[in-house]
């Protein structure tokens, strides 16, 4: 996922959600910000830029002095020092590099971030080939570093000239207070906390509780569900950008935004839960059991759409507070349940039923959340 700065196989973890959090939800920010503030673009995007990548390289730092075996598999044969260097790099350079798409998109150049992406992965997986036979670790890790110090930098320049003939093409422009802005974002970028717990804690729960051979069968099914929850969420982020544009039209455009991403997503469910059982089967006869795991989840998905949209729409709407109170809250549900709920022995119980209550106390969150924020949008 690309919430935040995380080292290929072993050597990530606790960084998505630091990384995550330095980012202080500028992209959304800069989305519903960038449409009015005409000649003064180029100040707001460059002067979030300049903020947000020392803060994520200061959070690359301190995660490799708190945990050193970062760096020095990132370092490889040579000193730690050169590790932690490689960590900082990669950190501050990831930081900004999903800010960059949705610079990209709210400029109204979306199909450049999609050439950048698509063109950044075909290079960590070339290099990755090159370098990870004889490097190991080390090779996974500069497949990573190296792309993203130069995507950044090349990228820069590009959004350079991107934004100045944005800018140069608007009026004289106005930002919002201050104030105004910290009370965006100060509660959104806390309320990132609660799409890394829902992402990433969930598993790593799953695999403390049912041990690694259960484990990694409902890990597989929750990839499932954290890659749709994020294309649903990239999907609903344009309209804060459509909002800032025409907020005379917002509930007409958040009417449209619902109706197109339940037309998008909801065959994609469908066809993931019929295609369960073949996909598990390619991993391997033990991962079946997680078929009918992952068609529950995906159905919790699918009530799950309906608190994505909701998010989106109140950020659209500037609504921080309410953001953050119902992203924290629907989160911080699933992995109290997750942590709390009873499970059956592990070593005795059917794999599918040691994983059913987690998935219960998933699809019931949700299922109870998209019924409020349903009522509150008929309403």
């Amino acid at each position: 996922m690309r919430a935040g700065c995380t080292l290929p196989g072993r050597v990530g973890g606790a960084g998505p959600a630091h990384t995550g959090a330095a980012q202080l939800n500028l992209g959304i920010g800069l989305m519903r910000w960038l449409p009015g503030a005409g000649r003064r673009s180029v100040r707001l995007v460059f002067g979030s830029l300049l903020l947000i990548m020392p803060l994520s390289g200061l959070v690359g730092l301190g995660y490799g002095l708190v945990v050193p075996r970062v760096a020095e598999i990132a370092a490889g044969d040579a000193p730690f020092g050169w590790g932690l260097l490689l960590l900082v790099l990669g950190c501050a350079g990831w930081g900004v590099f999903v800010v960059h798409d949705f610079v990209l998109v709210a400029v109204g150049r979306p199909w450049l971030a999609v050439w950048r992406s698509g063109t950044f992965a075909i290079a960590r997986i070339g290099l990755l080939a090159a370098l990870g036979g004889g490097l190991a670790a080390q090779g996974m890790v500069l497949s990573w570093v190296v792309p993203v110090v130069l995507w950044i930098a090349v990228g820069t320049v590009v959004l350079w000239f991107v934004v100045r003939r944005f800018a140069a093409a608007g009026d004289a422009g106005t930002l919002p207070a201050r104030a105004s802005m910290a009370a965006f974002l100060a509660p959104t970028a806390v309320a990132q906390f609660g799409a890394v717990l829902l992402y990433n804690q969930i598993p790593l729960l799953a695999n403390f509780r049912m041990g690694n051979e259960i484990g990694a069968v409902f890990f597989i099914a929750w990839q499932a569900t954290v890659v749709v929850d994020t294309a649903a969420v990239f999907f609903t982020n344009s309209l804060a950008v459509q909002t800032a544009r025409e907020p005379h039209r917002a509930a007409d455009l958040a009417r449209s935004t619902r109706r197109r991403m339940l037309t998008v997503f909801v065959p994609l469910l469908v066809l993931g839960a019929a295609l369960g059982w073949p996909v598990l089967r390619v991993l391997g006869e033990g991962y079946t059991v997680g078929a009918p795991v992952l068609a529950a989840l995906l159905v919790g998905v699918l009530f799950r759409l309906m608190v994505v949209f909701e998010l989106a729409r109140r950020q659209a709407d500037g609504d921080g507070f309410g953001y953050a109170r119902l992203s924290l809250l629907n989160s911080g549900l699933v992995v109290g349940f997750a942590w709390l709920v009873p499970l059956p022995d592990p070593g005795t119980a059917h794999p599918a039923l040691v994983m059913l209550p987690f998935v219960v106390g998933y699809v019931v969150v949700q299922a109870v959340f998209a019924v409020l924020v349903g009522r509150r949008g008929l309403r």
